[in-house]
């Protein structure tokens, strides 16, 4: 008698759980402004180690990235005066990401990781002033018409090219940014060396 006890307590309690996670997720659903502001996150530990940075990497040490910058001035309608400062000598990765307003020290949303080669004619600051341009691309037309008053914007400095673009890679195919619309298939690909020399 209590084994069938103990499985109608815990039919019982699962039917509860269940009916209370549609009642949230029918809220949620209901609310047209929610749903226009949903975003897919994905959290796989799995891809985390497979796209691991090397722990002496200095980009894992946050005191080497820059202070957070709000990316719009604080009416929103041109680009702040910190990104319109940023330096011009350097490339670098950066994150676009969202931060809330009621635990700012918490609600920090990744949405977009890019990555800027230093050239001539290209630096951290003229790429970051790209972004306010881009009538292009869907998903950066999103993140400013959404988001734009909650966009913050940080960058790690950093000018070996080779360097940039393999991080990149690692870190876009670990964290899957929900508005990075292409995820790199290939990370770390090096040139191929005989094993044997056939001379």
């Amino acid at each position: 008698m209590s084994i069938c006890l103990t499985k109608m307590m815990k039919y019982l309690v699962l039917t509860v759980l269940y009916k209370y996670s549609m009642l949230y997720r029918a809220f949620v659903a209901d609310d047209d402004e929610n749903l226009k502001h949903e975003v897919l996150y994905y959290h796989n530990p799995s891809r985390w180690k497979d796209n691991i940075l090397p722990v002496n990497d200095p980009i894992r040490n946050e005191n080497q990235w820059s202070v957070e910058f709000k990316y719009l001035n604080a009416d929103n309608s041109d680009i702040s005066n910190e990104i319109k400062s940023l330096p011009t000598d350097t490339g670098g990765l950066y994150i676009f990401f969202l931060k809330g307003i009621n635990l700012p020290f918490f609600e920090n949303h990744i949405l977009y990781i890019g990555r800027c080669k230093y050239t001539r004619v290209q630096n951290i600051r003229k790429r970051a002033l790209e972004y306010f341009a881009d009538t292009e691309r869907a998903m950066i037309k999103k993140m400013f018409r959404l988001w734009g008053p909650y966009l913050f914007y940080r960058y790690y400095p950093n000018t070996d090219n080779d360097w940039i673009d393999k991080t990149e890679a690692v870190l876009i195919r670990s964290i899957l940014p929900p508005l990075n619309e292409k995820i790199p298939d290939k990370v770390n690909v090096q040139a191929t060396v005989p094993a044997f020399n056939n001379n």
